[in-house]
This record gives C-alpha cells, sequence and structure tokens, in this order.
C-alpha cells in the first residue's frame, strides 16, 4: 500500500481546487480496499473513497482523513447473455465503447461521461433518455457496518433522479468495488432513446435508421461540442441538476416563458433544464473570480485561474441567487462538495 501523506487533494479531482488530506492511497483490489480500511481504522483516521475525481469538489481545508483513490480495473463482457461485470475503478466510456462493440445495447447514449463505473450507481449516472438504474443488475461492495463484502440488488439501491442510497439514506456505509449490469442484444429493428438533442443530431448526420453506434457516435458528438474537455479545462461537467418542480408551477412558467424546455416525468412532476435557465438569466460566458460559465453550456463551471474554493462558491451563488429570483426555481449542485 503506497500511502501518501499530507497530499494536495486539487491533484486528484477534474475541478483542480482543493486543500490537501491527511493521506491518500491508491487502491487496486479487494485485498488493497481492506488494507487502507485497516489503515484509516489504525490511525483514527475518517476515509473518503474517490474514482477520477468528476464528481466532487474539495475546500480550501481538504480532507482530514485518509483519501481512496479507486482504480480497481476489470471489464468481462458475456456477448451471449449481455451480462457485463465492472471493476469500479475502470473509466465508464471504455466500458460503454466496448459493450457497444459488442452489439450490446443499454448505454450506448451514456458515453463520454466523465469518471469511473462505480460512481454510476451512486449518482444514477444517465444522459439522453438513459440511466444507470435501467440497467444495473448488482453491486459488489464492501458494507463498513458488517465489515463483509455484499451484493446489493437493482430494488435495494434506492434509485431515483440522479440519487440512490449510496448518496443519501446510506451514504458513506458502502464501498463500491464492481458492479454488474444486464445489457440486450442489438437486433435489426434497434429502436433509439427517444431524446430530442440525439435525435437532432441523428437527422444532422443524415442517420434514419441509427445503430447503437451510430447512437454513441452522435452522443459523443454533442459532448465534445457542449462540455469541455476536463483534462484541457478544469471542470466537472455538468455543475447543476436538471430540477424537478410540481407540473403546476412548470405550467405558470410556461406561460411567460413559451419555449422553456420541459420533460412530464411518471409522477406527474415535470423536469426543466437547468442549463437553459442558467442561460435566460443572462449568465452564459459570464466570469468572475477565475470562474467561468461556459459559452457552449450553461451548466458547466469551469476553473480557469480560480485560487480558492471561495472563488468558486461565489460563482455557485451568484448562479442559484439569480435564477431563483427569475424563475422562482432552487437549483441544487451536481457533484458532492467537501467544504
Amino acid at each position: 500500500m503506497n500511502l501518501l501523506p499530507d497530499t494536495t487533494l486539487s491533484h486528484y479531482v477534474t475541478m483542480r481546487i482543493g486543500g490537501p488530506a491527511k493521506a491518500v492511497v491508491e487502491i487496486h483490489n479487494e485485498q488493497e480496499l481492506l488494507e487502507a480500511i485497516e489503515y484509516a481504522k489504525t490511525n483514527n483516521l475518517k476515509f473518503l473513497v474517490i474514482g477520477e475525481g468528476s464528481n466532487i469538489v474539495f475546500g480550501d481545508k481538504g480532507f482530514d482523513g485518509l483519501v481512496l483513490v479507486n482504480k480497481i480495473s476489470g471489464l468481462l463482457i458475456d456477448k451471449a447473455t449481455g451480462i457485463v461485470r465492472i471493476g469500479a475503478g475502470k473509466n465508464w466510456h471504455d466500458v460503454v465503447t466496448q459493450t457497444v462493440q459488442a452489439g450490446l445495447i443499454g448505454i450506448e447514449a451514456m458515453a463520454l461521461i466523465p469518471g469511473t463505473s462505480g460512481a454510476t450507481p451512486i449518482n444514477n449516472v444517465g444522459a439522453y433518455g438513459q440511466d444507470i438504474s435501467s440497467v444495473l443488475q448488482t453491486v459488489h461492495a464492501y458494507d463498513t457496518q458488517t465489515q463483509k463484502f455484499v451484493e446489493i440488488t437493482n430494488a435495494d439501491c434506492g434509485f431515483s433522479y440522479r440519487n440512490s442510497m449510496f448518496k443519501s439514506s446510506q451514504y458513506g456505509r458502502y464501498i463500491i468495488s464492481s458492479i454488474t449490469l444486464q445489457l440486450k442484444t442489438a437486433t435489426s429493428n434497434y429502436q433509439p432513446p427517444m431524446y430530442p438533442a440525439l435525435q437532432a443530431e441523428l437527422t444532422r448526420r443524415d442517420v434514419f435508421y441509427p445503430s447503437p453506434d451510430d447512437v454513441m457516435q452522435a452522443v459523443i458528438a454533442i459532448r465534445t461540442i457542449k462540455l469541455p474537455d476536463p483534462h484541457k479545462l478544469a471542470n466537472t461537467g455538468s455543475f447543476f441538476k436538471n430540477p424537478i418542480v410540481p407540473a403546476q408551477q412548470a405550467a405558470q412558467l410556461l406561460q411567460q416563458f413559451p419555449d422553456m424546455p420541459h420533460y412530464p416525468q411518471a409522477d406527474g412532476t415535470e423536469k426543466l433544464a437547468a442549463g437553459w435557465l442558467i442561460e435566460k438569466a443572462g449568465l452564459k460566458d459570464y466570469k468572475d473570480r477565475g470562474v467561468w460559465i461556459y459559452d457552449k453550456q450553461a451548466l458547466v463551471l469551469v476553473n480557469e485561474h480560480a485560487q480558492s474554493f471561495a472563488d468558486l462558491k461565489f460563482m455557485i451563488d451568484k448562479v442559484t441567487t439569480t435564477v431563483t429570483e427569475k424563475f422562482g426555481v432552487t437549483l441544487q449542485p451536481e457533484p458532492e462538495i467537501f467544504a
């Protein structure tokens, strides 16, 4: 176990902000995971598990404990059954690419989402009409309460929009080491996800009978244009969740803003587009204190040269306050914030 003491966390998160941790350690298998947990217990340290750091932000004080960087890899694809077993530290986009190449469908519209596979059930990751809750079979995780590895079924994950029990009722209890998906074999009558932006991109490409690979390539094109590469521009992808509001509130807003995108939900509520709200509030391409509201997608906050978390917090507050004042809708950050 290669322990790195007093390590700056800005090197481990894509927003490139954050103070030091007491120690950082990379884990590559379940045995190293157990060793790291034992070290934390022995030294009376809090511990936290992260992946590629694309959905987490640390404050200037960092984290007063041990940070475990999950590097558990591995990908097993059974084409015959559609069963896919994935190490929690495996890059998610690589998984999407390889399953599409294997002729399987279910996650092809979730291409180019940054981060690791182990984070997908935590946040119930989704895009363009697909989400992980619709294909996840089981989660293999270490239960810090029983101190055993357990199998958690889809039904027990407590999935909701961009949420699960892993980040709500059972926050911090489980450390995911692998996940298993149940995908389907693509057939000649394949129907792509019916999502407006995706359909528009396919039409633009003159693709009217798309294959799963066509869908994946279209999503990659959309995301490449709208979302900056975190290796080139420091960001966490979409910084704000699309808000869910009562249908009556959505109807009232539509009277004032008839072009407002809105998506009816099964429970009678309406999902609004956070990026549209931010843009219509006049904040797209706005810059202050080294933070930029990205000019191609207002959902993204880019760290150009922010000196501290306080600079980012200023922009978060600027966005949420402005949108609330204009629309009466409160935006919530998508990444987890430790500050």
